[in-house]
């Protein structure tokens, strides 16, 4: 899987990926992507096939607990700061104007 980088394929990725900079920072970069590729296929050597595939690799629990009732707003309670109400609704600025 030996990709070479190159001055021009540095300058190809940046100009797909609309960027821009100075022709002395491509060879900073060919030696960057360079080390990243090399790394990549230093893990491609390892055998994983005992391990399980994760997406998370800290535990991340969930945590859960009984729902309860609570008082509710009463719905005057709700629009006393409302900037514009009517018919116990907030009114907002029309934002989709529908053709149809």
């Amino acid at each position: 899987m030996s990709t070479e980088i190159t001055r021009d394929t540095v300058r190809h990725y940046a100009k797909l990926a609309q960027l821009s900079f100075e022709e002395h920072e491509l060879d900073t970069f060919v030696s960057q992507f360079s080390a990243i590729l090399n790394y990549v296929e230093k893990i491609s050597e390892l055998d994983l096939s005992g391990i399980e595939a994760t997406a998370q690799v800290f535990p991340w629990d969930t945590p859960f607990r009984e729902d309860e009732i609570a008082p509710r707003f009463d719905q005057d309670k709700a629009l006393i700061n409302a900037p514009d109400a009517e018919s116990g609704h907030f009114l907002v600025p029309k934002v989709i104007d529908v053709k149809g």
